[in-house]
């Protein structure tokens, strides 16, 4: 076994290992001509118009990636932790999350008729962002499953569960799930007017949502007691995202039948309201790795998460 990020190919491990990173380079080189074709209108032949899909492919694909190799993952949750715990580096990356959040909003409502900054039309930069987020928010959780203290399973699964609530919302952010029951669920029952009310998927995801949220605020009073700033972000970053619930409720027949104008107002703080929850969670469990590192001498190295 070498030194190097890469496993032997006489290994499963190698073998699937050489396939992720074939994978991630055709779907880098695909996004790379969508991009183009989107941004400059240069019409190269491309497997499809919108970069959802492949962006999609190339996250879970380099998630795989690492865990087929442990040297890789190391090396790379590693840079990560880094990135959003040390100084100066921490203060550069919520700079700049928070910078072009600002220019994603201030592009919507300039570009007003372009799909590529419409953050409501899922297949623009805002979702690309947004997916890119709540990816990395995942994968940062999982960094910090490995250094809670509590080693008993039933005290490590909880950010298993969190970190994976984190990578799904990403995910329906990047291919739409969730627009997918608009679609099946619009012709059901059409007499039924409060059914149809508001978006369909809601009344789908309703009792998830509210289990989700009962157990993220539990959560966050059990893990952070210790850090009352740490409480304020995460629960700061919650009310947030339950806003973007409401705000979705809100829209069918509330905001919309009022016209373009005042729909497109709703559309820039419901998706700024959900970036900035992410950033501000993001924010929260960096600045309790940062405390949990501070109590411990010397610090301790990251732990695989598998």
């Amino acid at each position: 076994m070498t030194e190097t990020d890469v496993s032997p190919l006489n290994t499963w491990q190698g073998k699937a290992e050489l396939f992720l990173r074939i994978f991630l380079l055709a779907d880098g080189l695909v996004l790379f001509i969508i991009f183009l074709n989107i941004q400059f209108d240069v019409f190269l032949p491309a497997p499809g118009s919108r970069m959802n899909n492949p962006f999609a492919g190339f996250l879970i694909a380099l998630f795989l990636l690492g865990l087929v190799n442990p040297r890789f993952r190391e090396k790379w949750t590693e840079r990560l932790h880094a990135s959003l715990t040390q100084t100066p580096a921490r203060v550069w990356v919520f700079a700049g999350l928070f910078g072009i959040e600002i220019l994603l909003l201030a592009f919507s409502f300039i570009f007003p008729d372009s799909q590529k900054w419409d953050l409501n039309m899922e297949q623009g930069y805002g979702t690309l962002f947004a997916t890119f987020q709540l990816f990395f928010l995942g994968v940062f959780v999982l960094t910090l499953s490995g250094q809670d203290k509590d080693a008993l399973p039933k005290q490590v699964w909880p950010w298993y569960f969190v970190a994976s609530f984190y990578l799904y919302l990403g995910l329906d952010d990047c291919i739409g799930i969730h627009e997918n029951f608009i679609i099946w669920f619009q012709g059901m029952a059409p007499d039924a007017s409060a059914f149809h009310f508001i978006h369909e998927w809601l009344w789908i995801y309703a009792p998830f949502i509210l289990s989700v949220v009962v157990f993220l605020a539990i959560f966050f009073l059990k893990k952070f007691r210790k850090n009352p700033g740490v409480i304020a972000l995460m629960f700061l970053g919650l009310t947030l995202w339950v806003s973007v619930i409401v705000m979705e409720g809100l829209a069918k027949n509330i905001v919309d039948p009022h016209g373009f104008e005042a729909g497109r107002l709703l559309v820039g703080i419901e998706e700024g309201a959900e970036m900035l929850g992410a950033t501000l969670f993001l924010l929260g469990f960096s600045q309790y790795a940062r405390n949990s590192r501070g109590r411990e001498s010397g610090g301790k190295n990251l732990e695989s998460y598998c």
